[in-house]
């Protein structure tokens, strides 16, 4: 059995495997593709000269060595995270890169809108953005900030609640005049819906919408707001996006403007170790203030 020369990237790749259950998922999570999540995972099993996964049709489960590895990777990503998060911690005041992860629906119409006003204010800071629906890690630095429609219940982190993400329902003129236009939220039964696909993670929105359905199937599914909006522009049937998506989009109109639909809280996370520093203190300050600004928007009140 050799040790020499230990690449961290093996173990880095082996625990996202671990975690994830297969090579396909560790590569979306890594951002990578598969064939090199693999090429690690064969590199660490022929360094210590053990099967570390059982390969199975369902996915990859870990061997008994796989198990004592990833115990003990584990603690090494945790002090290699943190390392790195103490050396970013050196502020140097408001110059520097940023990377906020949020949802589409979040990105365009609310972050990017803010981005001018942003660089004015401060241009020393440059702002990436990652359109993820999923919890990124802010512990191991896959982003600085992270906009978030759930309140996460682990990790060092700093929470500030900053609005209310308000949802309507919209179809085509041309699939109203079809169909008809529903007079309440029940008469959702008897018409073409449009909804998210089951791995969702469900919400109170998405919980209102399918108790409405009344367990008829959907017209079509897909996640990202503007896709469910455009097959609504279609005319393929009703959709359930955020107001914010569908504000400036033609040839939709807004249906049932009335009823109490679910919103969403909206949620600013920053790993503690960073929330201190000049440049995250400005975009966090920042990003709230105008939520706050445009609360009666974000809401869809407006």
């Amino acid at each position: 059995m050799s040790t020499g020369n230990m690449n961290w990237d093996d173990l880095r790749y082996f625990l996202a495997v671990a975690a994830e259950g297969s090579l396909s998922a560790a590569a979306r999570t890594l951002r990578v593709n598969p064939a090199t999540v693999s090429r690690h995972v064969d590199a660490l099993e022929a360094r210590f000269e053990v099967r570390l996964f059982d390969r199975r049709q369902d996915g990859y489960g870990l061997t008994e060595a796989g198990e004592k590895l990833a115990a003990r990777a584990r603690g090494i990503e945790t002090e290699m995270f943190g390392l790195a998060r103490a050396f970013d911690a050196e502020d140097r005041g408001l110059t520097g890169t940023v990377a906020v992860t949020s949802t589409e629906s979040l990105i365009g119409p609310f972050l990017i809108r803010n981005l001018p006003l942003l660089q004015d204010r401060h241009p020393g800071i440059r702002l990436q953005v990652v359109n993820e629906y999923r919890f990124l890690n802010l512990s191991r630095r896959e982003a600085d900030v992270a906009i978030r429609m759930a309140r996460p219940e682990q990790g060092d982190l700093v929470i500030r609640r900053i609005g209310t993400l308000g949802f309507g329902l919209y179809a085509s003129p041309g699939y109203l005049e079809a169909r008809g236009a529903p007079q309440a939220p029940g008469d959702l039964a008897d018409h073409a819906v449009i909804d998210w696909l089951d791995g969702f993670p469900e919400n109170a929105p998405v919980s209102w919408l399918r108790q409405q359905m009344g367990g008829r199937p959907a017209a079509f599914a897909t996640n990202p707001a503007s896709a469910r909006l455009a097959a609504a522009r279609a005319g393929i049937g009703i959709a359930l996006v955020p107001c914010m998506v569908a504000e400036e989009v033609r040839d939709v109109v807004r249906v049932l403007p009335g009823s109490e639909i679910p919103g969403v809280d909206l949620w600013l996370l920053v790993h503690r170790d960073l929330s201190k520093l000049a440049r995250i203190r400005a975009v966090l300050d920042f990003v709230h203030e105008r939520a706050q600004a445009d609360a009666d928007r974000i809401a869809g009140q407006t």
